[in-house]
């Protein structure tokens, strides 16, 4: 029998436990700072803790998910080194890698094996009480191995994202993770909050349609978590942000000037780089290792 543990059973750590219900041969055990919650999941039948203790459970675990910000992730495992049972497959579920990924090599044991991941998937909302079991329905699963990494250990994470529904599996360095991540979703969620860190979002709603709805999405933030992946991943999103500002300047020039030819040029590019987006004629660098 296989052992998987999820240690956070938050919004992702708990979808990802529901998710992998009736994995072949496995059985899953959660690690939570609130033993309420580690009740709740138990009474769900989504976890088989039966009263260990972590160190007991991290003993049995032949993998382990990290399912924590990402600093607190680093202290668990710099915690745990010596309970993490011999042989045993480390992952996680991060939206940063690159010195995340640094981090936890530099704690574990010769005898493990970390292989960085990070579903592309997650909700508005927060905790246990809101994760679901088909939160990674067709998502997209970010894999960030290492020269160390062995095919066997890759395997296994893949296996799981197919599983729990993963539609494409991606491996990725962990910079190149990092540089695109600052532009498919952080600068996403700068742009959101910024809208709304404006005076007029507070009597918006009689005059919106659906435009400012759609730009404000992930503007409901949880503000210690990103403020935490903004600055652990800041190289990259500043350079995203400066780009930002520049396109404003742009667009902002063109307007005062009453350029028309330079706003339709504008806009006719942002056009086409979207439909090409959209029929998925974009493509990604391939992986820096």
């Amino acid at each position: 029998m296989y052992n998987i543990t999820i240690v956070g059973l938050g919004i992702i750590g708990g979808s990802l436990a529901k998710a992998l219900k009736g994995y072949p041969d496995t059985t899953v055990y959660g690690i939570n700072h609130r033993q309420s919650i580690i009740d709740m999941a138990v009474a769900d039948r989504v976890i088989a803790n039966n009263g260990e203790t972590d160190e007991e459970i991290l003993e049995k675990s032949d993998m382990v998910v990290l399912c924590l910000y990402p600093s607190l992730c680093v202290d668990f495992v710099r915690k745990h080194i010596d309970h993490f049972k011999k042989g045993a497959l480390l992952t996680d579920v991060c939206g940063i890698k690159e010195q995340f990924v640094k981090d936890i090599n530099s704690l574990i044991r010769p005898d493990m094996e970390y292989v960085g991941a990070h579903p592309m998937a997650g909700r508005e909302v927060y905790g246990y009480v809101n994760s679901l079991p088909d939160l990674f329905k067709n998502c997209n699963f970010l894999i960030t191995p290492t020269p160390d990494n062995t095919e066997e250990a890759i395997g296994e994470i893949e296996k799981m994202a197919r599983y729990i529904g993963a539609k494409k599996i991606v491996r990725i360095s962990p910079h190149d993770h990092d540089e695109m991540i600052a532009y498919t979703s952080q600068l996403m969620h700068v742009i959101a909050v910024a809208l709304c860190d404006n005076k007029h979002i507070e009597i918006a709603s009689s005059f919106a349609a659906g435009s400012l709805r759609d730009c404000t999405r992930v503007a409901v933030i949880n503000e210690v978590l990103w403020s935490e992946l903004f600055i652990e991943n800041k190289e990259a999103l500043c350079v995203l942000i400066d780009e930002l500002k520049g396109s404003l300047d742009r667009i902002e020039n063109a307007i005062k000037n009453e350029d028309y030819d330079t706003l339709k040029a504008i806009m006719k590019h942002a056009t086409e780089a979207k439909l090409k987006y959209l029929n998925g004629e974009t493509h990604m660098k391939p992986i820096n290792q």
